[in-house]
Formats: C-alpha cells, structure tokens, sequence
C-alpha cells in the first residue's frame, strides 16, 4: 500500500485537463528529498469529487514539475 503510516509526503497542486490536479512526492526520511510518486487528478462532478485517478510519475515533467523537491 503506497498510503502508509510514518511515510511523509508533500503536494504541489496543478491542473489537468481542466479538472484540479495534484503531483504526489514521497519524503525520503535518510537524506529528507521529496521524489517524484505520482500525479492525482480529482474529476468533479458538482462540487464533489467523483473520481481521483493516479498517474505515474512519469506524467509530472509535461506540467513542468520536478522530479525531486528540497526538504
């Protein structure tokens, strides 16, 4: 399970096809960096989030997101 206890992460939100959009880094807790986990996307229906689908990592360099981020 990628969702664990004790694991840190940070988002950067973006936008995806129009729909709210968050790149997922994962905290490695040795060295702090922030790698590259995933893209959410959260497609909406009303003012509700219907569906969040995950993307791969590879997804974040067409929005121009980095592939680690400094603690």
């Amino acid at each position: 399970m990628a969702f664990r206890q004790g694991r840190r992460y940070r988002l950067i939100q973006t936008r995806a096809n129009g729909q709210p959009a968050f790149a997922v880094y994962l905290r490695d807790p040795v060295n702090g960096v922030c790698r590259a986990f995933g893209l959410l996307v959260a497609t909406l229906s009303g003012n509700r989030v219907s569906v969040i689908t995950r993307f791969d990592n590879v997804t974040l360099s067409p929005f121009g997101l980095p592939r680690t981020l400094a603690d």
